[in-house]
C-alpha cells in the first residue's frame, strides 16, 4: 500500500503533529514539508516518520514539543 492509499483527509492546523509511516521515504515526505509549507499551505506543523511514542522527551523538546 503506497502512502495516497495510506492517507486520510486531514484538517491540519498550526503546531498539530502528522505521523508519516515509517517506510516514508526522505522524498516523500520531502514532498509533504513542501505542500505544508510557507509557499503553500503555510501549516506550521511537527512530521514525525514512524511510531511517535517511539520519541523520547528530548527529542521531543528539540523539536519544541513538550510533553504535558
Amino acid at each position: 500500500m503506497n502512502l495516497i492509499e495510506q492517507a486520510r483527509r486531514l484538517e491540519l492546523r498550526d503546531d498539530d503533529v502528522v505521523c508519516l509511516p515509517a517506510d516514508t521515504t526522505y522524498e516523500q515526505a520531502s514532498k509533504l514539508v513542501e505542500a505544508l509549507g510557507p509557499n503553500a499551505l503555510n501549516i506550521r506543523c511537527l512530521i514525525v516518520l514512524g511510531d511517535v511514542h517511539a520519541l523520547d522527551e528530548a527529542a521531543m523538546n528539540a523539536a519544541g514539543w513538550y510533553r504535558k
